[in-house]
């Protein structure tokens, strides 16, 4: 009579695991909708830089045009599904996202399935995989689409195809006046300022490159500016917030 219970017990828990997995919905990965990259916004949330997780520190990665990298994906799902992904979106685990340890967001990534060729662009809203060596999460639908969610894990390449418009470094034109917020040799202190202005200010903030003999400088800069009031405004709004070098220039 035990054995009798504890086989009928087995046999429920087995029901039980399988109706968990029967929880994720099937789908085509011919039909899921793809994304059309673009320059968004930088997120409000989820680009503080350096943060630090189970004791490591990341450095947001400011420049991130041209990047570039090669390793193991991993892949989330239901435990997520409707959650706060790191810039408060929620997560839908039926689109195309993935996490990030170091790209700003969002960042919208070509992701390519070493093992199939396999390959298909998504929006990276979040933070992580903090798990051993994998350099990026994917949702359940883009691990469906790259046809690795029964492997779990995958090698991948993965590079950049859009970044946030607030890190382009946009292009100076001549006899126009702007506000030069700082300079500097290192650039991660550059991009740095310029997310601070937009994130404090609302302010769209750019950064040009300048190469001297002495190496390359990074100009942070707001403009083009079409008025001495509203530059004398945006002076007094940008020194009353913290940053004090802030000066005029006309190119």
């Amino acid at each position: 009579m035990t054995r009798l219970i504890s086989s009928t017990l087995l046999f429920m828990l087995l029901l039980s695991a399988c109706g968990r997995k029967d929880n994720y919905r099937d789908i085509d990965p011919d039909k899921i909708k793809p994304w059309v990259p673009k320059a968004e916004p930088l997120s409000q949330y989820g680009n503080h830089s350096p943060y630090r997780v189970h004791g490591k520190v990341y450095q947001v990665n400011n420049n991130p045009v041209g990047f570039a990298q090669t390793g193991k994906a991993s892949w989330y799902g239901k435990k997520f599904h409707g959650r706060p992904t790191s810039n408060q979106e929620v997560f839908d685990m039926y689109k195309l996202t993935a996490a990030h340890k170091t790209l700003p967001l969002p960042s919208y990534v070509e992701v390519t399935n070493l093992k199939n060729d396999r390959q298909i662009v998504v929006r990276v809203n979040d933070r992580g995989p903090f798990v051993g060596d994998r350099i990026i999460d994917l949702s359940y639908a883009a691990a469906k689409a790259l046809d690795f969610v029964n492997d779990g894990i995958a090698d991948v390449h993965i590079r950049v195809v859009h970044s946030p418009k607030d890190l382009v470094e946009n292009p100076i034109k001549q006899g126009l006046t702007y506000l030069q917020l700082g300079a500097y040799s290192d650039k991660n202190a550059a991009y740095n300022l310029a997310k601070k202005t937009s994130e404090l200010l609302g302010i769209e903030t750019f950064v040009t490159i300048l190469t001297t003999h002495a190496g390359a400088l990074h100009r942070v800069r707001i403009g083009p500016i079409s008025s001495e009031q509203k530059v004398n405004t945006l002076l007094n709004k940008i020194t009353s917030s913290g940053i004090p070098d802030a000066k005029v220039i006309t190119e």
